[in-house]
Parts: C-alpha cells; sequence; structure tokens
C-alpha cells in the first residue's frame, strides 16, 4: 500500500469519526427515542394480543366440525349450546332505513336506504348477505378461540318496535348483548356490545376484543369502473384529519393509534362505524373484486379494549346513507371529509360556495339543471371584474401591435434587444404585458374546483335534464355499436357543445389578442383533446361549463361595446407623456444593482 493509500484511508476513518462525534445524540434525543420505543411496545403488545386471538381463531376454524357433541365441546367450551341453531331474521325501520338482523351472529345482515334506487330502478340495497361480517372474538380460560359469527343469538325486540337486543346468555348475570337502535328518523344505527360477567370465561391475558368487519361494495351507478376508482376506506385517528387508502391500487394500512372512525365509502354512499370512545388499534384494507360481481372487499381489524370487569359496554354507531357534504357535517366528527372537495383553494370554494349554492337553491328549486345555471350567473358575476380588466389588458396589447412589430421588423433576431424594446414601450404606455393573464388566472381555481365538485356531488345523483337522465353521469344521444379508444361507445352532447363553444371562445380570443404561429395551432387542439377526455364525465360538469363559456363570450361581446379601440389608443399616448414612474420593485432593483456597479441606464434603456 503506497503512501497516498494509507493518507486516504486515514482521512476517510477521520471523517467517519468526526461525522459520529457531531450526530451523536443528546440527552433530549434518547429521552425522545425511549418514549417512542415505550409507545411502539405498547402498541405491539396490543397487536401480539390481537394476533394471538387471529391465530387461535385460524386453529379452531380447521378443527373438523361435526354433529359430535364432544366435537362441539372440545372447540367452543362453554359456547358450544350456542353453535347450533336455525338463522333467522328480524327487521327494524324508519323513513330512511330498513335494517334486517340475523341471530347467526347476531349483526346488521342487510342495509336498505329507502329513499334511493339503484342506476337500474333497483331498491339501494347498501349491506347484503353473508359474505359481509361483523364479529369479534376472544379467547377463554381454557383455551377456546370465540368468535361471535359462530354464535346462534336469540333476539328481543323492544317495546317501542325501533330496537333490538341479541342475547348469548350462559347464566342469569353471564351474558352477551348486542343492542341495536334506530336514530330518529336519520340514517344512523346505535350498537352497543354488552359483555356481562365475562371475566369468569374470557382469559386473563386477552386485553383486547379483536374486532373484524368486511363489507362488500355493491354496484350502485351505471358504471362500473367509476365506482371502483372512488371506493375506499376512509378512517380518522383521534383528533387528527382522515385519511384513506388510495381509491386505484389494492392497499392495507396498519393503524397503530386510536381511530375514533372508520368509514367504507364509495361514489355516492358510504357505511360508517363510529365509536362513542376510540379503537385501540388494527388494519384496514382495500382490495378490489377481479370477477366484477362486486366493487370492492373492505375490511377493518380493529381493537377493543377490554379491562376484564364484570360488565364491559363499547357504544358506536354505524351510518348508512349518502356521500351528502351538509348531512354529514351535522355528525361533528370530520365524516363529511369522505366527499371530496378538493385540496387547498379549490375546496374552499367548494365548500363555502359550490356546496351553500346548492343547498340554498336545491331548497327552493327542484330542477338541478337551473340551479347549475343560476350557479354560473353567480360564478360569472363575482368574475366580471376579472373578466373585464382581461379584456381592456388585451386591448390595449391590441392597440400597441403595430409599434411591437416595429420593434421586431427592426431589430430582427435580436431576441434580448426586442424584449427590451418591448418593455420600454410597455412602461411608458402604463400597459401591464401580464394583465391579461393573470385574471384568467385567477378564474382557474374554480374551475378546477368544480372539475372537482361535480363528479362526486351527490346532489346531482339521478337528476334528469334536459336530454340526459342522471346530471351526475355522461349523458349519451346515441350509443355506438363499437368502442373509440380515448373516447368511448357513446356520444355526449354536452361535451360536444362544451368543445364547440370552448372553440369559438378561443377562435374570438385569438383574433382579439392576435396570436398567431404554433400557439394558435395548440389552443385549437386542447378543446379537441378534451372531447375524448370529458365524454365519459358527468353531464353536470359538462353542462356547467358549456354554459360558462356561453356567459364569458357574452361578457365579453358586451365590453366589446363600450371599450372603442381608437379611444384607448388615444388615452396611451396620452399617457406616454407623462414621466414613468418606478414601482419600489423596480426602484429596488436599480438600487440593488447599482451597489453591483451595474449601470442602470443600460437596464432600463435611458441614454
Amino acid at each position: 500500500m503506497d503512501r497516498n493509500s494509507i493518507i486516504g484511508l486515514v482521512l476517510i476513518v477521520l471523517i467517519f469519526i468526526t461525522f459520529a462525534y457531531i450526530n451523536q445524540p443528546t440527552q433530549a434525543d434518547i429521552d425522545a427515542a425511549k418514549h417512542q420505543n415505550d409507545s411502539i411496545n405498547r402498541v405491539r403488545m396490543q397487536s401480539d394480543s390481537l394476533a394471538i386471538n387471529l391465530k387461535m381463531a385460524e386453529v379452531k376454524i380447521d378443527t373438523p366440525t361435526t354433529p359430535d357433541s364432544t366435537s362441539k365441546n372440545n372447540a367452543f367450551g362453554s359456547f358450544a349450546q350456542f353453535t347450533e341453531g336455525k338463522e333467522e331474521f328480524v327487521s327494524l325501520e324508519n323513513e330512511e332505513l330498513k335494517v334486517s338482523f340475523t341471530n347467526k351472529g347476531g349483526r346488521i345482515y342487510k342495509v336498505v336506504l329507502k329513499k334511493y334506487k339503484r342506476a337500474d330502478g333497483s331498491p339501494l340495497v347498501i349491506v347484503d348477505g353473508a359474505d359481509n361480517d361483523f364479529s369479534y372474538g376472544f379467547a377463554t380460560r381454557d383455551a377456546k378461540a370465540i368468535s361471535t359469527k359462530d354464535l346462534f343469538f336469540t333476539p328481543v325486540i323492544g317495546e317501542d318496535g325501533k330496537s333490538l337486543s341479541m342475547f348469548v346468555k350462559l347464566g342469569d348475570q353471564q351474558y352477551i348483548e348486542h343492542r341495536f337502535g334506530l336514530n330518529g328518523n336519520k340514517n344512523l344505527v346505535n350498537v352497543k356490545l354488552n359483555l356481562v360477567g365475562m371475566d369468569a370465561y374470557i382469559a386473563p391475558n386477552n386485553n383486547f376484543l379483536d374486532l373484524n368487519w368486511k363489507h362488500q361494495v355493491l354496484q350502485q351507478e351505471k358504471t362500473h369502473e367509476a365506482e371502483k376508482i372512488t371506493s375506499t376506506v376512509y378512517y380518522r385517528y383521534t383528533n387528527e384529519e382522515p385519511e384513506y387508502l388510495s381509491e386505484t391500487k389494492d392497499l392495507k394500512e396498519e393503524l397503530k393509534t386510536p381511530v375514533q372512525w372508520v368509514s367504507f365509502k364509495q361514489q355516492y354512499f358510504n357505511v360508517s362505524l363510529i365509536s362513542d370512545l376510540a379503537f385501540e388499534n388494527g388494519a384496514v384494507e382495500s382490495k378490489s373484486d377481479e370477477s366484477l360481481k362486486t366493487i370492492k372487499t373492505l375490511t377493518a381489524n380493529l381493537g377493543l379494549a377490554y379491562n376484564h370487569g364484570a360488565s364491559e359496554t363499547y357504544g358506536m354507531k354505524f351510518y348508512f346513507g349518502p356521500n351528502h357534504y351538509k348531512t354529514l357535517a351535522t355528525l361533528d366528527n370530520k365524516l363529511e371529509k369522505v366527499v371530496p372537495m378538493g385540496w387547498g383553494i379549490f375546496g374552499w370554494v367548494n365548500k363555502y360556495l359550490t356546496v351553500n349554492v346548492f343547498f340554498f337553491l336545491g331548497q327552493y328549486i327542484a330542477s338541478f339543471g337551473l340551479i347549475i345555471l343560476l350557479l354560473t350567473v353567480i360564478v360569472k358575476t363575482i368574475l366580471f371584474p376579472l373578466v373585464y380588466k382581461s379584456y381592456l389588458s388585451s386591448a390595449k396589447m391590441r392597440v400597441l401591435k403595430p409599434e411591437i412589430d416595429e420593434v421586431k421588423a427592426k431589430y430582427g433576431n435580436d431576441m434580448a434587444k426586442v424584449q427590451q424594446e418591448n418593455m420600454k414601450i410597455y412602461r411608458k404606455a402604463g400597459v401591464n404585458p401580464m394583465g391579461g393573464c393573470l385574471p384568467v388566472l385567477l378564474q382557474m381555481p374554480i374551475l378546477i374546483a368544480m372539475f372537482q365538485f361535480f363528479p362526486s356531488a351527490f346532489e346531482l345523483r339521478q337528476q334528469a335534464f334536459l336530454w340526459t337522465s342522471d346530471l351526475s353521469s355522461y349523458d349519451s344521444i346515441y350509443n355506438l355499436p363499437f368502442s373509440i379508444p380515448f373516447y368511448g361507445d357513446h356520444i355526449s352532447l354536452f361535451t360536444i357543445l362544451m368543445t364547440i363553444s370552448t372553440l369559438v371562445y378561443t377562435i374570438y380570443n385569438n383574433q382579439m389578442t392576435g396570436v398567431t404561429g404554433q400557439m394558435k395551432y395548440i389552443s385549437y387542439f386542447m378543446p379537441i383533446a378534451f372531447l375524448g377526455f370529458f365524454n365519459n364525465y358527468a353531464s353536470g360538469l359538462t353542462y356547467y361549463y358549456f354554459l360558462s363559456n356561453l356567459f364569458t363570450i357574452g361578457q365579453q361581446l358586451i365590453i366589446r361595446t363600450f371599450v372603442d379601440d381608437k379611444a384607448l389608443h388615444a388615452q396611451i399616448q396620452e399617457h406616454k407623456k407623462k414621466p414613468v414612474v418606478k414601482s419600489r420593485f423596480q426602484a429596488k432593483l436599480e438600487e440593488m444593482a447599482k451597489k453591483r456597479g451595474i449601470d442602470t441606464d443600460k437596464l432600463t434603456g435611458k441614454k
């Protein structure tokens, strides 16, 4: 090894020693890490408890079941007598819901939303059948793994006809009760899981009940794919903003801290489980149904803390209903976040403008086609000052175009000099070259907000207008016998009208601003490209964009009648005679340039 190699190795060692010394943890870092590790260990112990119960349940499921009572006793111990019976159903209903319960597992079996229909006109069943699950498991003192889904409960209907109790009674003061009650005329079902005297049966080391909830998302709307990409699991950690699994992927997420609620959300409806306190931990999962019989299978495994008391009660609520922002907001737990409003300023536009306009006008006007028309009028009235400012700026640029063309002809390909001379003309004329762009950019948040809102607006679901039967889905005036790539198998008239109106506006705008060359053809290409993109979108959205284009063209034609180019040119010429007033920003730049020894007269074009 030569001298250079030795020196290199020594330097590397010194660098590592110095790096290690600089980055060694302080005592505060050590204390924080210890606190974090303690938290992780507590969660891990909880997860291990759930894993033990789950493993025991797997062993129990693999145990062959026979009518022999000895086998039953070996598998279920004291609960063996409740594993045989005949499945029976009991129903409760109010104005919103019809809920059917099964004594097998003592759970909700079927839920019908009475005020709504599927796309084919059949009753809207949001929960249906044996493929769904709502059960919990625990380990007993004699090492049996018990799951409530294997037990037959005894139903007792309340005297008011709006409540139901399901019992597994091992003794007078030793029983499991599942109590259900309809919450007035709302979309809520109250649930209480009562374990009385079960401390005599549940194993001392079983500190959690393993709650298993599985939901098959049924197709309710016209398009399977549209429901698939809008169905997923939402959940909210206590006192935090809700989170969700990606709609476009099969995912599983571990929940390591207490969870207030879990929501199985689809395009226009959701089934949510809301805890009175919090679920301790668990996992949520979303998996697409490749067979296309259903949309997705959504599951949640949640922990219920078991304290080995003589009586343990777990209160929660089910929400079965629409993704209606105002309705969900009344629950006061941020469940309205399952309605996609968009992020940042787009969400503010929808939350404070669009939703409130829809809600207010919907109380007086039955046609949502007319409501969208009035919404367009309101939005365009608010934006009119920006449209006027944009038009005025474009008109000034148009008046100055002959002078700009002279500069271009004079300096040819010297783009730096052309730009410098153009800025001198704009400055003397008092024209901001960005004045026409900024108002348009300020309008973009509203256009994007509407793009977010309309496809998920429950208010538009199955609302007919003109030739469309459903403003929340695409309209079709003709179904093609084949499918065109990037377009579809139907012709949407609202999309065609939107495209034509966009082209008309683009042509008009190009004439006003004098756009030429490549940019001119790009501006024509974009509306045609959108023709295929919007063909499968909600007709309410394309209808709104069509109206928006018409109003914009109309506003510009009106403005054009009282903005005279000759008077505007004369006004600009008068402005040129005034001394140029520097902006604070420009003055600051020149001051900084002088400090660096740069000739500011050259920068500003002065001689």
